[in-house]
């Protein structure tokens, strides 16, 4: 019995009962450090992410189409993709960059 408790009594949660705690402690502040870097890394592509998906929609905008010398032409509030589906006497409406005007095809 003796033996037992002197075994006992020579453990190193005995001796230092508070290093058990300070490992823990370090060790949790290494996975937080850790963690926050992953976030950062995280973040940073998902920022780089969308500032490409912003350009892409920027560059597909009407208004940009627009800008680089094109109009769009409606007729009765859709917008024309063909010559077909025009015909003389059609009123349409063009949109250019500084405003619209209205034409009737001839």
């Amino acid at each position: 019995m003796r033996l037992r408790y002197e075994k006992v009594m020579s453990s190193f949660v005995f001796k230092e009962p508070t290093r058990r705690i300070q490992e823990n402690y370090l060790m949790i502040d290494q996975k937080i450090k850790q963690l926050v870097n992953l976030m950062q890394v995280r973040y940073e592509k998902q920022k780089t992410k969308y500032g490409e998906l912003i350009a892409k929609l920027d560059a597909y905008s009407p208004l940009k189409t627009i800008a680089r010398g094109y109009t769009i032409t409606k007729k009765d509030g859709k917008i024309i993709k063909s010559k077909e589906q025009l015909k003389q006497g059609d009123k349409i409406e063009i949109k250019f960059i500084d405003g619209e005007k209205s034409a009737i095809v001839e």
